[in-house]
This record gives C-alpha cells, structure tokens and sequence, in this order.
C-alpha cells in the first residue's frame, strides 16, 4: 500500500473518530459545541469557495448567511412549511441573492468589491432591524420549531440534531471539494484568482466563473444560516453583523484559505477553542484565541493546511535533489 493511500486512510480515520467523539461524550454542552462547529465550518468553506479559490474578497458574507436564518424562520413560522424545505428555500434564494450581487463585481477587484459586499452586509442588517412586521425587527424572531421529526428527549434530540448538522455540512464540504478538484471550475477559479485579464485572454470564461463562485458561495453561506435557524431557534439582526463575517474571515486565515478543508477544519476547532474557553472568563478566552491567531498569522501564514503543503513541498524538493544526485 502506497504511502500516500495510508496517510488518507489515516486522515479519514481520524475525521471519523472526530465526528464520532461527540456521539460517544454525550453531554449536552459537547453536543452543543460540536454541532455549532460544524454549521461555522461550511459557513467558513463557503467563504472561501468565493474569496479563498477566486480572490473576490467578501466583507459581508454574514449578509447570506442572515437571509438564510430567516427564509428558514419565516418560512417554518409564517407558512408551517418543514425543516427540509426551509432549508432548500434559504440554499436557494441565497444562491439567487448571490448572482444579483455578482453582477456588480464582473468589474470590481480588492478593496472596491470588498466595500460593495460590506455595504450589502449592513443593508441586509439594516433591513432585518426595521422590518418588524417580517423580521421581528431588534429582538429577532423565535417559537419556530427545530428540525423536523426529531424525539422529544433532550439528549436523543441534541444527538439527532448534531447527525442532522454534520450530514449536510459534510455533503457541502464535499460538493465544493468535487467542483473545485474535479471539474473545470478549480482551475478557472485559481487562474482568476492569479490573473483575471491573463485567465480572460487564455478563454476562461471569466464572467460565467465568478458568477458561479458568488452563485455558489452565496447559497451555502444560506444553507449554514437555515441550519443555525433551526438549531438555535431564534433569529436576530447581529447574525448578519460585520462582526460576523469577520470572524468567518478569521476562521478561514486560521484554516488556510483556497483550499476548502482548511477553512472548513479551522472553524471547528477555532469555534471549539473559543466556546470550550469560555470557563475561564469571556474576556480571556477572547484573548486566548486572539493569542493563537497572531501565533499561527507569523509561524504559520498559510493556517494549518498550510502545515501539509509545506511538507508536501519539502518532501517534492527531496525526490528532485534524489533524482538529481543519481542523475
């Protein structure tokens, strides 16, 4: 068995006994870390599918991730319509939010699309805050239900709701990982990112490619916020907030942002940090994590699949040297 086959086998050995502790520890505030994690973790791939693969820099991604939380509510609340179809509603109209907001950044690059998406940020706050008779207006909406057909006991239903979560965000996890390492789209994606007027006069189309990564991005961003709606069961403004995509941010820098995994990883345990901290003081553990990003920011720029990438670079540069000495 080739070396590189065992080292999967043993990542997907350990991704499964991760997922698998919270089922095994069976204590609600595990449950409960664990389950947040994972819907922060394709919220952060999300993030990174747009910014991280084609260099469009989103300011206001929470913007998706609000609308989403409330088409589930509103949905579920207004219309009695189930979980499953709240959800695929709020994937959905993301996704369409999402290309009406690609539109604008067909022309625009760094700092100017990075203020043209934080001024969609505040504008979905903005509308979730004065909209009453909708949204519920500052105190948010709440008394919507949870994902359907879960058991009434609190602990089976925790332990449901955690599946639930995990399931769908690993299917997103591995929709985005398939679109980028195993269709056109990747290398698209990465030759924008680079050299947008050098991937235009190559025959990429660039304008379907952003579109689809804002498409795309968009609607899972809303399909993590259906999720937080329905397992936290109250929606407010603050979950659009500009604090809110710069902790996204955050988490994917953390992770190692143009990779997918990384981002995805780095918000599990970024967000694992932060709430398992929390017994020695809300301030401190803020600080603490403040700590471990400024750490990794300087040692280890490229987060932690920047970690790997090294040493796949530092074992290619052995087989050259190998291949060069015996030549």
């Amino acid at each position: 068995m080739s070396g590189l086959r065992v080292r999967t086998l043993a990542i997907a050995a350990l991704a499964a006994a991760g997922l698998a502790a919270p089922l095994v520890w069976s204590h609600p505030f595990v449950l409960h870390i664990a389950t947040q994690a994972l819907i922060w973790a394709l919220f952060a791939a999300s993030w990174d599918l747009l910014s991280g693969y084609t260099g469009q820099v989103s300011f206001g991604h929470a913007g998706f991730f609000s609308i989403g939380a409330y088409t589930a509510a509103i949905l579920t609340k207004a219309a009695g319509l189930s979980s499953w179809l709240g959800m695929t509603a709020a994937l959905l109209l993301c996704a369409a939010v999402g290309l009406c907001v690609g539109f604008p950044a067909l022309r625009l690059r760094g700092h100017y699309l990075a203020l043209v998406t934080l001024g969609f940020g505040e504008i979905v706050q903005l509308i979730a805050t004065n909209w009453e008779n909708l949204t519920g207006g500052p105190f948010g909406m709440h008394d919507f239900g949870t994902f359907a057909g879960l058991p009434s006991n609190p602990l089976a239903q925790r332990q449901d709701a955690y599946l639930v979560v995990a399931a769908i965000s690993l299917v997103g996890l591995a929709i985005m990982l398939t679109l980028t390492r195993r269709t056109n789209a990747g290398p698209a994606f990465r030759a924008i990112r680079e050299d947008q007027i050098l991937a235009g006069s190559l025959g990429i189309d660039t304008t379907y490619y952003k579109l689809l990564a804002f498409t795309l991005s968009a609607g899972f961003a809303g399909l993590a916020g259906a999720l937080y709606a329905y397992y936290i069961q109250l929606v407010s403004p603050s979950v659009g907030s500009a604090a809110q995509s710069a902790l996204v941010i955050g988490m994917a820098v953390f992770g190692g942002i143009g990779t997918i995994w990384g981002p995805f990883l780095g918000a599990v345990l970024l967000f694992s940090i932060t709430e398992g901290l929390r017994f020695i003081g809300v301030v401190y553990n803020l600080i603490a994590v403040g700590a471990v990003m400024v750490v990794f920011v300087i040692f280890v720029p490229r987060g932690l699949a920047g970690i790997r990438l090294y040493r796949r670079g530092c074992q290619q540069r052995a087989d050259r040297q190998a291949v060069d000495a015996s030549s």
